[in-house]
């Protein structure tokens, strides 16, 4: 039996075990939780879809009850501890190495948002753990951790896994992000402690599909009105690169007219993950 590498999603275990500590609520600004502690004033709502349910949403505030940091590193240990009885269990006579990526200095430039300024610009209002940057310190500092600069971590996981393949090794992906289905392989789910094989024409199609519906969550704008179902009709299961990349630039020139290889060539780069770094998409023109 090959040695396992499996490949931690650092950013995920940083965001879910400091948000399991810490328990943030919604309130009124008008009659704030300590004006009264009874109804209608000082009420507080578990989430600010409730919230809005009974309050402009002007008015909405919101903290968080904070529990010690003890607590959100326990929940560390207990995602990284759980993930690996999972790899266990299903590969009783292996011997198991395991690698952490975190994302590096938020203020250093990856070369995604040289590409594109846009590239997920959204995201510096968007909530994060009051913990974030010491559990992303603590996995570096405790459980193989390596922070990513220049680059993003979705990098470095195409890099290690092509590392372990190398070196005859399996590696295993352990994430919950779906942009991690570009990397044919065995992927963990960091939740659900699921297995899945993600076949490299899966992969293959992955990344031509996320050509034409782009990435919300990304800030990467693609083919208008094209979501997950349709760019699967589009690109059906069995296309070949050639037909693929034919349908993609069909789409691009309709929807983009004279700039559409400059849309197209960027988001190749942005939407590719590197297998070596550095990598070159090899899709571009």
């Amino acid at each position: 039996m090959k040695d396992v590498v499996a490949l931690f999603d650092g950013d995920v275990i940083a965001y879910r075990a400091g948000f399991a500590a810490e328990k943030r609520y919604y309130f009124d600004v008008r009659h704030p939780p300590d004006s009264s502690p009874n109804s209608p004033r000082g009420v507080t709502y578990t989430s600010k879809k409730e919230a809005l349910l009974n309050i402009p949403e002007e008015h909405i505030g919101h903290d968080r009850n904070l529990e010690p940091i003890e607590n959100a590193l326990q929940n560390v240990k207990s995602l990284i501890n759980q993930s690996l009885e999972a790899i266990k269990e299903k590969y009783p006579e292996a011997i198991i190495h395991y690698f952490t990526f975190v994302s590096g200095n938020k203020n250093k430039q990856n070369f995604r948002k040289e590409i594109d300024a846009k590239y997920k610009a959204h995201r510096k209002t968007e909530h994060r753990p009051t913990y974030l940057q010491d559990i992303l310190q603590y996995l570096v500092d405790n459980h193989n951790g390596f922070a990513t600069e220049g680059c993003e971590a979705d990098d470095f996981f195409g890099h290690a896994q092509t590392e372990a393949i190398t070196n005859d090794k399996l590696p295993i992906i352990v994430s919950v992000d779906k942009d991690l289905k570009q990397l044919a392989g065995v992927h963990l789910n960091l939740v659900t402690k699921n297995f899945e094989e993600v076949t490299p024409d899966q992969a293959r199609l992955f990344f031509w599909r996320q050509m034409l519906q782009g990435d919300a969550a990304d800030n990467i704008v693609a083919i208008s009105g094209i979501g997950e179902k349709k760019a699967k009709r589009y690109i059906p299961d069995g296309t070949d690169d050639t037909k693929a990349k034919e349908v993609v630039q069909d789409f691009y020139q309709k929807e983009f007219k004279e700039s559409w290889k400059k849309v197209y060539n960027n988001n190749a780069k942005l939407l590719w993950i590197w297998r070596k770094i550095p990598d070159e998409c090899p899709y571009t023109f």
